[in-house]
């Protein structure tokens, strides 16, 4: 284990944490920080350090989509925050791909 920046260990997160994780955020789609607190709870983590996670790395790599945030210009999956994606079809063409239509 490393040290961090305020001399705290850093602890590697697990499958098992990455799937509470996940399973919280399907549960709490639409508000990510309860979401984000109940996982701290679960893992003994800071609300902070699981939102920073989940930015950085599991909402890019979980393998599924829970949520996507679509403008008139670009598609974010899984996150609320950010350009995301350029659109390169149109936003019905989009959704339709997305729905398995097209």
């Amino acid at each position: 284990m490393a040290n961090s920046r305020k001399g705290q260990k850093v602890v590697k997160w697990t499958q098992a944490d990455e799937d509470r994780l996940i399973a919280n955020v399907e549960k709490h789609v639409l508000c990510l920080q309860k979401a984000f607190a109940i996982t701290s709870k679960e893992i003994q983590r800071s609300p902070k350090a699981i939102s920073a996670h989940w930015y950085q790395r599991t909402s890019k790599n979980c393998g599924k989509t829970l949520f996507m945030t679509v403008s008139g210009k670009h598609v974010a999956i899984n996150r609320r925050m950010g350009k995301g994606q350029p659109l390169k079809n149109s936003l019905y063409q989009k959704i339709l791909s997305f729905l398995g239509l097209s």
